[in-house]
């Protein structure tokens, strides 16, 4: 999918499909950048689309078909409400969903008085809204219809360049991280997600550096080895680095789980809880798009690494067994108490790796818990960190990407959980607060002050479609971490 730019009036257009973003405000009032369509137009298209109910609310949408004036082959309008940033997104979300009916090759955009951010957002929302994996699909001999090829934003002035730039860059990663979700797991070993890692970095010129299982078993990552030892692929630790051209203010480390797939192990996973667990591994795929999109964006200031433990939890006699004991990359002891609790083990050998890094900042990203899924649902993130400046940093990130968090709390009075007579700690705790002591797990392997756990195992997969998304991986994460990045080299 190409992006581009163009200062055209929207009536002289030549597009397959424009889709005019529609706030409830333009309807009622008009707008600037609204008056040369109109006028084009031999119909009113608000008053077609008002006798099918459109009124410009979140959702609403009507297609024009043929509209006579312009040189536009069809119209959508879709509605955005207040027009706000993020009514905004899901709107070019929505109508990317919708583009398959229309056949549209090419596609324009356009929303009166959007500034720079909004552009970005609307210009990104379209092509996830648009994206489907169907690399194992048969097409149908009937059926040549290859998807849109060009996405062209539409503004009445100079700007727009810089939102398409970024765009494109966070699409690329974000569906790069959905790619790697939807992998079977067959496909997607811990080796197999290694190379794509070495390709990203050969690409954008980042440093790469790849533990094998020789590699992990001699410098003492017995944690990453403990779970992957179970499986006939063995698990893989990934190193990428971000360096910028200029002075470097500040490096962070991205860290992710990358369970490619999890049977839970010996604590095996029963009925239909396996189902979909080849989606274990998201917080990695989140870490692997972002590196994608900062390759291509090299924003100054920051150093970023991007750490990823990849293995796969599997039933043999190899298998980790609950009351194992192994001594982690971090020096310390952990006794098996569930071998489902997989990934907060990787994590553990990954995070105390990262800190020898020379980073002044640490954040991992995980599905890690049922629990935050019980807590929070399926839409919105766990954000752990003691550090409110981090916090705060975040916060501000997510505001830029639309991705949903909420912090937790790191309840002290919940750690003892995690103690055992027989090693400095156990892998898990009681069921009550669950996503709580895991985070408190992954702190006492963390010496740095600012370090943050982003608990994604709610919204980094969907099970079906909706009017915004397709079914299976989601990307989620990859725009915060990419809005983190650029801030903290700012």
């Amino acid at each position: 999918m190409k992006f581009e730019v163009s200062h055209d009036p929207a009536s002289a257009h030549a597009t397959d499909l424009l889709v005019l973003l529609t706030p409830e405000s333009v309807i009622k009032e008009g707008s600037e950048e609204t008056a040369d369509l109109l006028s084009a137009l031999q119909d009113d298209p608000f008053a077609i689309a008002a006798q099918e109910g459109f009124k410009g609310k979140p959702g609403q949408h009507c297609i024009l078909r043929t509209p006579h004036g312009i040189k536009a082959r069809r119209l959508l309008l879709m509605g955005v409400g207040d027009g706000s940033t993020a009514q905004a997104r899901l709107g070019a979300q929505r109508a990317g969903r919708l583009v398959k009916k229309t056949r549209a090759v090419s596609v324009s955009l356009m929303l009166p008085g959007a500034d720079e951010a909004t552009l970005t957002a609307i210009t990104q929302g379209f092509a996830l809204g648009a994206y489907e994996f169907l690399r194992y699909v048969t097409p149908k001999e009937d059926d040549d219809y290859d998807g849109v090829r060009q996405v062209t934003l539409l503004t009445p002035d100079d700007g727009g360049l810089g939102a398409v730039i970024t765009a494109q860059a966070l699409t690329e990663g974000i569906n790069l991280a959905r790619d790697l979700v939807n992998e079977p797991p067959q496909a997607l070993t811990p080796d197999a997600m290694s190379t794509r890692a070495q390709a990203i970095a050969s690409t954008h010129d980042l440093t790469c550096t790849i533990f094998d299982e020789n590699d992990l078993e001699i410098k003492g990552f017995n944690l990453i080895m403990a779970v992957g030892k179970g499986s006939i692929n063995p698990p893989r630790l990934i190193h990428l680095v971000y360096t910028p051209k200029d002075e470097v203010i500040h490096k962070v480390a991205f860290v992710g789980k990358g369970v490619t797939f999890d049977t839970g192990g010996n604590n095996i996973k029963t009925g239909g809880y396996m189902l979909n667990m080849h989606s274990d591994m998201a917080g990695g795929a989140a870490v692997l798009g972002a590196a994608e999109s900062i390759g291509r964006l090299k924003p100054a200031g920051v150093e970023v690494h991007f750490i990823v433990p990849t293995a796969e939890n599997s039933v043999s006699g190899r298998a980790m067994r609950p009351n194992d004991i192994y001594r982690g990359y971090g020096k310390k002891t952990v006794e098996i108490g569930n071998t489902d609790a997989e990934g907060r083990l990787i994590l553990a050998d990954a995070l105390a790796y990262a800190q020898e890094q020379g980073v002044d900042t640490i954040v991992d990203l995980a599905t890690l818990t049922g629990a935050c899924v019980v807590a929070l649902g399926e839409h919105t993130s766990a954000m752990f960190s003691d550090s409110d400046a981090l916090v705060e940093q975040l916060s501000a990130a997510t505001e830029e990407s639309g991705e949903d968090f909420w912090r937790m709390p790191l309840n002290k009075k919940l750690d003892s959980q995690l103690d055992t007579p027989h090693a400095d700690m156990k892998n898990i705790g009681k069921r009550y607060g669950g996503a709580i002591t895991a985070a408190l797990f992954l702190k006492r392997w963390v010496k740095i002050e600012r370090w943050a756990h982003l608990d994604i195992a709610g919204p980094a997969f969907m099970e079906g479609p909706d009017d915004s998304l397709a079914a299976g991986g989601t990307g989620f994460g990859v725009s915060t971490l990419v809005a983190l990045a650029q801030r903290l080299g700012s």
